[in-house]
């Protein structure tokens, strides 16, 4: 064989594992599970903005466990609102007991 007949041999061996490696992984990529995708979600927040929706959505929470709004509330500020707001909603969430009752049951149980 010649020097010429040996680079030939050489490359086209080089060209067939490379199409041999693509179709390959062209194959296994085929076998993956479909992905799914939920629904999409707003990127926007569900807490209002306004000091009005504010104060709309903290009366709302209160009222879940019977209170009201307290004396002077007129005097706190939107932020103040908007943090006591957030505060009575971890408040009322559901403890995880309360979701799933066998959550806290350790795995030997």
């Amino acid at each position: 064989m010649t020097r010429r007949q040996v680079w030939g041999t050489a490359v086209a061996a080089f060209v067939a594992g490379g199409a041999l490696g693509f179709a390959a992984a062209a194959v296994q990529g085929d076998e993956e599970p479909p992905v799914t995708a939920g629904m999409p979600q707003s990127a926007a927040s569900q807490i209002p903005t306004t000091r009005a929706g504010l104060v709309k959505a903290w009366a709302a929470e209160l009222r879940q466990t019977g209170e009201e709004l307290p004396e002077g509330w007129e005097a706190l500020t939107t932020d103040e609102i908007r943090g006591r707001y957030l505060h009575q909603r971890m408040v009322n969430a559901p403890a995880a007991e309360d979701i799933d009752p066998d959550m806290g049951r350790g795995v030997d149980e």
